[in-house]
């Protein structure tokens, strides 16, 4: 699949930090000095910071800068899709078919990914890998209706993910496609803070 990124990396930064801490914790509850445990406060004040500049990174992530995207002058709807998983394929393509108003229609499809946070400290790629097969699955019908997608899977943070699908894809639209399983993103407002950040016009597809 076209743009798949495995989460594994994470895992691998924060095994690293829990060994760090271990490491300094040990350190300090074996030594007799003070310098140990002013080591250990101070390694403890770095890694809180690194892990809100994670946090503040990913939270914060814009859409890029409000200037809308510049897609090719040509007689295309191109849409960014972003997806919670495969499911309610025909009422997209109709949405995305009538935007196209009998233009030519080229998609990238973006699903953020999909874990929770003990997949992401064991690294268990299972509930990933269904999510991505179930894109592939969303893109080849979506093929099947007439229009040009692709598939990406994307930052777990779907403003993130929506930056990102940007930053490679000069689309003119934004589709949201919302289900049961994606309350969470409008509970968190994700469709406004996309308003506020884009240019571009940005619309919600609810399905079964």
């Amino acid at each position: 699949m076209a743009g798949k990124r495995s989460p594994g990396f994470l895992v691998v930064l924060m095994v690293a930090a829990a060994v760090v801490w271990g490491g300094l914790l040990f350190w300090a509850a074996t030594s007799a000095t003070a310098l140990a445990w002013i080591a250990f406060v101070v390694g403890n004040i770095v890694l809180a910071g690194l892990a809100f500049a994670l946090w503040a990174r990913r939270r914060d992530a814009s859409v890029p800068g409000g200037a809308a995207p510049n897609p090719p002058a040509d007689d295309v709807y191109r849409p960014l899709v972003i997806v919670n998983s495969g499911g309610g394929v025909a009422a997209l393509s109709a949405q995305l078919l009538r935007s196209a108003d009998g233009r030519r229609a080229e998609a990238l499809v973006v699903a953020p990914a999909i874990a929770s946070k003990l997949d992401w400290l064991t690294g268990d790629q299972t509930a990933y890998d269904r999510a991505a097969a179930e894109l592939d699955a969303t893109v080849a019908a979506l093929r099947a209706a007439g229009i040009d997608a692709r598939a990406r899977m994307g930052a777990s943070d779907p403003v993130q993910a929506a930056a990102d699908g940007l930053r490679e894809f000069s689309a003119e639209a934004i589709v949201v496609v919302t289900n049961a399983n994606s309350e969470s993103w409008l509970e968190e407002g994700m469709i406004e803070t996309l308003q506020e950040r884009t240019a571009i016009p940005v619309t919600q597809v609810v399905v079964e």
